[in-house]
């Protein structure tokens, strides 16, 4: 059956009471009114239920559901099962977004004819202060996924689901991956691969809220551990997908190589030692990096993979010694 809705909006909500009016409000107030709300409540202890359930009764384009599982990816996926629109985006519960976001990016997809469309997001912190990221000149580019893809690696655009909307089959194969933290840089790289053209808006239409609960401030050794896990396969994707080319090509490996050791070395700062399972599988997978070609690593990268493997007990030793916060 046909849906009456445009797009499918998915919030998964987790202890943010505080923020998620706002947030809600956000998306209700679009000028473009044909949209379905999904708010999918993952075992909030705090007053996000009843939130939840009270905008089910006020406004008839509100789905509630109320799971028995905590985690982003878990609500994501559970909304997306219950989404009826052709077109899916995604909004955290603290953030918030402009009131035109989602017409003008439905436009652009339509008029241009592509299958996902992303935005520009500012970041807005509880003072009030709102930084610009990116020009915000207001233009609409039309782009490659492979040109996509190189900025995403060199994170010049944004990884976040949140920003991006999407046609709806992408899902029929594509799941979040649950139990990870950072699943869209674990996975949006690849994904945007399913589409052959995919247009840009110059604009900051998505608030990302710097407050002190985030992911981004809560930032411990398993967080570390995930993220080094998210990073890691982009090396052999960028080698196998021809995404860059000679100095290129070895800038990006480099540059992957780099991220993964640096939060390796925060996740032992961070009391990484005390997952040694974890650890050891860390290892593991930089061990496989000395099967490289010794030129296709920097110098230093190199000697930083030998340390670790060749004189694990003193790294952990001189890195345990330190505190990252």
């Amino acid at each position: 059956m046909e849906s009456k809705y445009l797009i499918s909006v998915i919030i998964p909500v987790h202890n943010t009471a505080r923020y998620l009016e706002r947030c809600v409000e956000s998306v209700r107030n679009q000028t473009l009114k044909d949209i379905e709300i999904i708010l999918v409540d993952n075992l909030s202890v705090d007053e996000s239920p009843q939130i939840c359930d009270n905008y089910s009764v006020i406004d008839e384009r509100i789905k509630v559901l109320h799971l028995s599982v905590a985690g982003l990816s878990v609500a994501r996926n559970a909304g997306i099962e219950v989404a009826s629109a052709p077109y899916i985006g995604f909004v955290d519960s603290d953030d918030y977004i402009e009131p035109v976001m989602y017409e003008e990016m439905l436009h652009a997809m339509l008029n241009n004819t592509a299958r996902m469309v992303y935005c520009n997001y500012c970041r807005e912190y509880e003072d009030g202060r709102i930084e610009f990221v990116y020009p915000d000149e207001g233009k609409t580019y039309v782009r490659t996924s492979k040109d996509v893809q190189r900025d995403m690696i060199y994170e010049i655009v944004s990884s976040s689901a949140c920003t991006k909307l999407f046609e709806k089959h992408l899902f029929d194969s594509c799941q979040f991956p649950v139990g990870a933290f950072f699943e869209d840089h674990a996975t949006i790289y690849r994904w945007i691969g399913h589409y052959d053209k995919i247009v840009w808006i110059d604009k900051s239409y998505y608030h990302y809220l710097q407050h002190d609960d985030s992911i981004c401030h809560t930032i411990d050794a398993m967080k570390r551990y995930h993220f080094f896990l998210a990073e890691y396969p982009r090396l052999e994707f960028i080698k196998t997908q021809t995404l860059f080319m000679n100095d290129e090509l070895y800038d990006a490996m480099n540059l992957v190589v780099d991220n993964a050791l640096r939060h390796f070395n925060y996740f032992l700062e961070g009391g990484g030692r005390q997952y040694p399972e974890f650890a050891k599988e860390m290892k593991a997978k930089i061990k496989k990096w000395l099967t490289l070609p010794k030129e296709e690593l920097t110098p230093r990268n190199y000697k930083r993979i030998r340390k670790i493997i060749y004189f694990w007990w003193l790294y952990c030793r001189v890195h345990s010694s330190k505190r990252h916060g």
